[in-house]
């Protein structure tokens, strides 16, 4: 077989093994894995984004590289443990904590909770104040006194 031949052969295969369809590159289970990767171009979203102009070069070359190894009967989380090998932990999407998605809640009913108690404190009424106990003896005085200024 000649040079030319035997490389254009290696060409074609090399081709083939990379090029996948848009269809086979946004199927539900590369964009389920791809979901879990943020996107390292710096646009702050995960891999299964649709910016524009789409298709995102860093994202294209990266769902390739996911499809290519679910061929080769990697599960997710052993291609998301490659990814944090290769390109590092911060490639990993956290997903939000108890804070995170539930936060925004919790502080929004103690928000609500502190607003309804200083209305209730504000619309309540005054108690009366209570009499004070008058001693006996003193009503007496102030009855003697009285009569004296007749």
């Amino acid at each position: 077989m000649s040079k030319w031949k035997s490389s254009t052969i290696a060409l074609l295969f090399a081709v083939s093994a990379v090029a996948q369809t848009a269809t086979e590159l946004e199927s539900p289970a590369v964009n389920r894995v791809a979901e879990k990767l943020n996107c390292p171009c710096g646009c702050k979203m995960n891999m299964a984004c649709r910016m524009d102009p789409y298709p995102c070069q860093v994202c294209r070359k990266n769902k390739i590289e996911i499809y290519n190894l679910q061929q080769a009967g990697k599960n997710d989380d052993q291609i998301l443990a490659q990814f944090a090998s290769e390109q590092g932990k911060d490639i990993l999407v956290q997903p939000p904590g108890i804070m995170g998605v539930g936060g925004v809640a919790i502080a929004g009913a103690i928000g609500f909770g502190i607003v309804l108690l200083v209305i209730r404190r504000y619309l309540q009424k005054p108690a009366p104040a209570a009499a004070p106990e008058i001693d006996p003896a003193m009503i007496a005085k102030m009855d003697e006194d009285l009569d004296k200024l007749d």
